[in-house]
């Protein structure tokens, strides 16, 4: 796999390659790390892109609808969105 201009067409590319890995943002970091960044040891994330930039190049994606998210996975989300919401809510 080649690696692309943008972090987006990246993991865009990786996700064609390994669909597995949109139901967990470690795999698709750790994917990410590994084919695009060649990191092959944990010393080595500190070269690597950001997790954040993944995951939120990611998270725009499945928002444009360029990635489908699983149903069952889309259904973890929303009731962890949930929680988190009526966890926090008291607190804005």
């Amino acid at each position: 796999m080649q690696k692309a201009n943008t972090v987006m067409e990246n993991v865009l590319e990786l996700v064609k390659v390994f669909p597995h890995v949109v139901e967990n943002y470690n795999s698709l970091v750790s994917y990410y790390w590994e084919v695009f960044d060649g990191i092959t040891t944990l010393d080595d994330c500190v070269k690597a892109t950001p997790a954040e930039s993944i995951t939120r190049n990611f998270r725009r994606l499945v928002a444009n609808g360029m990635i489908q998210l699983p149903q069952h996975i889309q259904e973890i989300r929303k009731e962890k969105e949930r929680e988190y919401r009526s966890e926090f809510a008291a607190l804005v």
